[in-house]
């Protein structure tokens, strides 16, 4: 149950004209973003290798990792994750 709360509608934004614009993922503007990839150790939909390849595909993004959580980690290990989140708050504060 709780996971269907969690679960939100989303597309591609394939026809959004906004994400064709080419200015938007410039280093200026999204490099500039701090950003914080938490690799999920058990996740059995995407290996941690996958992960740590989506991690290397946008330089600057950091890597935290959560041992013994699965895909939806808010639901297998939500106390581990909250303290990994504010972890990450702490550090960018």
């Amino acid at each position: 149950m709780l996971a269907t709360l969690l679960v939100r509608p989303g597309c591609q934004f394939v026809d959004d004209p906004t994400m064709r614009d080419e200015a938007l993922l410039t280093d200026a503007n999204y490099g500039s973003v701090k950003k914080v990839y938490v690799v999920l150790k058990d996740d059995a939909s995407n290996s941690e290798e996958m992960q740590r390849w989506m991690v290397d595909l946008s330089p600057g993004t950091e890597a935290e990792e959560l041992a013994g959580a699965d895909h939806m980690a808010m639901c297998s290990k939500p106390r581990e994750l909250c303290d990994v989140l504010l972890r990450i708050a702490d550090k960018y504060d």
